[in-house]
């Protein structure tokens, strides 16, 4: 197999990468990584081009993290993969899973038997199984006693730690987190990714965790509506939904009917299949039915695509293909109708793919590829619902073609195609009903792709075409064509923009307006044009989320339409136990805890203060007297990296390991995907802590090495466990590593370490488990993190190291336990990060505020504590009270620093420039006193209009 490693990490950017392949790899799974061999750059001048692009359009907190960790801006890892190649592979029959860039690489579902032709394509370096894991252990917590003792104040004591921090103590000294903590750190600033089952907030200790961003990456393919330009929000009966593909869309006064493509399951067979459904709205989109199958496929080998949807009154036409993914087999077209939301009947048409659908007034037209180069055109009177074929005309071409688009107009058919090999777009028309065609100029000479025709019922005359220009190798231009005369004549082309990548467009036209929206590389964007498309508005951002796909716009822009793969909800709801375990959020739950539990004299967790961004990648399920079942595919995990480095992750603390595609000998840090993406993670700055495994001591007996994928990469923390008394817990992992690598790299406790009981308000339990160990370091990290925020992370893991209970690195041990406490000490907090010691106000700005720029101030807040009580009182410099600001003190439910405006905003520190009776103040100075349970804190600021 291709070290496929070595390729992705040489020091200057090699834009091809060629594999030596011959016979394809024996692979028994029908989920698939691909490996591509470039991304559509080949030289030094396009690969700066594609980088400036990409900065363009990158997130701000990428960005930030980035410039923090004093990295270049992006590198060839970063590029996007080629979409095209994409494309060629789902052409096949191949449902695609998850994209990364970092790998240059795409995972798939699709029939084995596939395999070898896939193998075989140009651009296809490698083919590997997706790596599941599944983990079978048993229920290890224990409940632990806790004490009842609740002192009013905390101090330095060692006495007083103890107590202050309950069950949690142990665990926590062994790491010397209490001095710190006690002298004023807390993790607060910083961002830590918890890969895991999600989360339950319903401990006390966790249920006012700082929660930063949150993604479910298990829960399927999920329609979001905006609706009359508001907020975009889940569909509640469009959830939950499998591999998503062409939905398309139809609307009939204030009736919208919804078909898409999803996986479901025969119960006649007990066979999973593919299966289009479809979803009706009777309010203009503002509520949809529950899905409903009106076809199923056959199983295994065959699909459904290239759904087109048309409507005349309330009869729907649907016209898709159906896709035989054995070898050589061809694809069938069919049609068929709804009235209103009855399905009526589907009839076959003949081989084929790629229809398209035109009526005027009352016939229908269907154009579909028969073959590559040749299209046929059917002809149907629709005065009754069902079609009344009267013609069938088949087209010859010289060449390759694709992508057919039909218009009927009063006095001619015209038919658009693209020309494979040129990218022209070929017109042809015919004045005789459809019976003969004749070529006309063609509306773009070269290099088009993706062609996309719409129409709208407020003038049925115009139409406009789409497509993508791809003159230019490095970046892609989205044009448009218009055309006033039903499609004889077409206008010059007009860039809307240009960028590395696009997906699916939409349009709609309303009050003389076109609304246009596009996906590219999963984030959603929307510009306007006021003149027809001659000029569009700068794009604007509509989804960001990073996974969303196929937008529909209504036609009149009542509504917009789309699916994400995943959303962004990983706290456990009431709905989840529609399709997970009640336990499902257990585990994240209790790792949580040992990181940013704050409950005081009960469970601490190491870093209260910590951001979290809570990833749920990882199922699981009761097995019966089995014990639990933790379920993991690597491509998963692998998305949930590139998304937490998108949005600022400092660190990543996972548990989840992998040795079920790979032998011992392939623990090297190079093989499995998922330790060669977490490796590219740590040289993007990220502190990647993960845990070395478990190990079945009967399976493998000490001395004999353990490890799991990716704790076997280079740049990771990979952690082992240990006992109260500092020797190796009985169920860690050791190294060395395959290439003879020292692993683990640190250790901390794995046995009996206090978490919550997630589904109590107060006890607590015991756990184990490198699992428990990886939280516990990942913790440390962050509050060195937060005493040096411009520190690195290869200094952060430097000290650490360093700073560990032993000198030499070991394979059971590694560098031993850290000691955050001796960190501190040989390497004091910068400058930047000074010590909270009490309640303060600790910066404010805009200062001065300038009414004619700035609309609010803000007070920045440091607390030692939880406050029941705060406020904020404006004086002015004569010491006259101008205004009492209430604090939302449930906002501010951890002790730490205060800094994000949007953050300050919920809690209500911000002030506007009106006194209490709602007027203006003038300019001048201002006092801002803060007051909590525990202390006053005074700073000024400016007001100037």
């Amino acid at each position: 197999m291709p070290i496929l490693y070595l390729l992705l990490l040489v020091t200057a950017p090699q834009f091809i990468r060629v594999a030596d392949k011959s016979t394809p790899p024996a692979i028994s799974t029908s989920r698939i990584w691909v490996f591509f061999t470039d991304k559509g750059i080949f030289n030094e001048s396009q690969y700066r081009r594609a980088l400036d692009a990409l900065k363009k359009t990158a997130p701000a907190a990428q960005l930030a993290h980035r410039q923090k960790q004093q990295l270049p801006d992006f590198d060839f890892d970063d590029l996007p993969v080629n979409p095209d190649y994409i494309r060629a592979i789902e052409a096949r029959g191949a449902r695609l899973r998850t994209v990364s860039s970092w790998l240059n690489a795409a995972s798939f579902e699709l029939p084995p038997a596939l395999i070898p032709e896939i193998y075989h394509l140009p651009f296809v370096y490698d083919i590997r199984p997706v790596a599941f894991r599944t983990e079978i252990e048993f229920d290890q917590t224990v409940p632990l006693k806790q004490s009842a003792f609740r002192p009013r104040s905390r101090t330095l004591d060692t006495a007083e730690a103890h107590r202050f921090y309950g069950a949690a103590y142990d665990q926590a000294q062994m790491l010397g987190v209490p001095p710190v903590f006690f002298q004023g750190y807390f993790g607060s600033g910083v961002k830590l990714a918890l890969f895991d089952t999600g989360l339950k907030l319903k401990n006390q200790a966790v249920k006012q965790l700082r929660i930063y961003r949150q993604y479910d990456f298990l829960s399927g393919d999920n329609f979001y509506l905006q609706l009359n330009g508001s907020e975009p929000a889940i569909i509640p009966q469009l959830r939950y939904l499998g591999l998503v593909k062409d939905p398309a869309l139809s609307l009939n006064d204030n009736s919208a009917l919804l078909t898409f493509v999803a996986d479901s399951f025969n119960y006649t067979t007990g066979l999973p299949v593919r299966a289009i459904f479809f979803s009706f709205s009777t309010n203009r989109g503002s509520t949809w039915t529950a899905p409903r199958a009106i076809v199923l496929s056959r199983p295994y080998f065959y699909t459904y695509e290239n759904l087109q949807l048309l409507n005349r009154d309330s009869v729907y036409y649907l016209a898709f293909n159906e896709v035989d993914l054995h070898p050589g087999a061809l694809p069938s077209c069919y049609l068929g109708y709804f009235i209103n939301q009855n399905w009526q009947s589907r009839q076959y048409l003949g081989t084929g793919k790629q229809p398209s659908l035109s009526i005027f007034t009352d016939t229908l037209y269907l154009a579909y590829l028969k073959n590559d180069s040749a299209i046929a055109l059917r002809k149907a009177t629709i005065t009754q619902p069902a079609p009344n074929w009267l013609l069938t005309t088949d087209l010859s071409f010289d060449q390759p073609i694709s992508e057919p688009q039909i218009i009927a107009g009063p006095t001619s058919i015209n038919l658009l195609v693209r020309e494979k090999n040129t990218g022209r777009i070929a017109h042809l028309s015919s004045d005789d009903g459809g019976i003969s065609f004749y070529p006309r100029h063609e509306i773009v000479n070269e290099s088009a792709d993706r062609l996309k025709l719409f129409s709208f019922p407020a003038d049925d005359s115009v139409y406009f075409l789409i497509y993508l220009d791809r003159s230019d190798p490095t970046l892609t231009r989205l044009n448009i064509v218009r055309s006033t005369d039903y499609g004889i004549s077409w206008s010059q082309p007009v860039r809307i923009d240009s960028g590395l990548v696009f997906g699916s467009y939409t349009l709609s036209f309303a009050d003389n307006r076109l609304n246009l929206v596009y996906e590219s590389a999963g984030i959603l964007y929307q510009s306007q044009s006021r003149d027809r498309g001659e000029n569009w508005t700068t794009p604007e951002i509509l989804d960001a989320a990073g996974f969303c796909n196929s937008p529909l716009l209504a036609p009149d822009n009542s509504f917009s339409i789309w699916f994400r793969r995943g959303d962004e909800i990983a706290v456990w709801e009431d709905a989840d136990t529609l399709r997970f375990s009640f336990d499902q959020p257990n585990h994240g739950t209790r790792m949580a805890s040992i990181i940013a539990g704050y409950q005081p004299y009960s469970m601490m967790g190491i870093a209260p203060g910590v951001d979290l961004l809570v990833v749920r990648t990882e199922y699981y399920k009761t097995s019966g007297n089995r014990g639990y079942e933790y379920n993991m595919e690597e491509d998963t995990y692998i998305q949930a990296l590139e998304w937490a480095e998108r949005n600022g992750a400092d660190i990543i603390s996972t548990s989840l390991g992998y040795r079920g595609w790979y032998r011992d000998e392939q623990f090297d840090g190079k093989t499995a995907p998922v330790s060669i993406a977490a490796d590219l993670a740590a040289k993007r700055g990220l502190i990647v802590v993960t845990a070395m495994g478990n190990r079945d001591t009967t399976e493998y007996p000490w001395p004999r090495p353990y490890i799991t994928a990716p704790g076997d990469a280079e740049g990771v923390i990979t952690c082992g466990g240990i006992e109260k008394n500092f020797t190796p817990w009985r169920g860690t992992g050791t190294g060395p590593t395959a290439d003879g690598r020292i692993k683990p790299d640190l250790v901390a406790l794995a046995d009996t370490v206090a978490v919550v009981a997630p589904d109590s308000e107060n006890f607590l339990e015991g756990s184990v488990g490198t699992s428990c160990a990886t939280a516990l370091v990942a913790g440390c990290c962050a509050l060195l993190k937060e005493a040096h925020p411009n520190w690195n992370a290869d200094s952060i893991k430097a000290v650490l190291y360093s700073t560990a209970t032993r000198s030499v690195k070991s394979c059971t041990f590694g560098f031993g336990a850290p000691r955050v406490d001796s960190a501190f000490k040989q390497f004091p907090p910068s400058k930047q990060a000074p010590p909270i010691t009490t309640d303060r106000i600790a910066t404010i700005y805009p200062n001065p505020l300038i009414t004619t720029r700035h609309q609010k101030v803000y007070f920045a807040l440091d607390l030692t504590r939880v406050t029941p009580v705060a406020e904020i009182i404006i004086y002015n410099a004569g010491g006259t009270k101008i205004k009492t600001i209430p604090l939302n003190s449930a906002m501010m439910s951890t002790p730490g620093r205060y800094r994000d405006q949007h953050q300050l905003e919920l809690i209500g520190a911000c002030w506007d420039g009106l006194n209490a009776e709602g007027k203006p103040v003038g300019s001048g100075l201002y006092l801002a006193v803060l007051k909590t349970t525990f202390g006053k804190s005074i700073a000024k600021f400016s007001v100037i209009r």
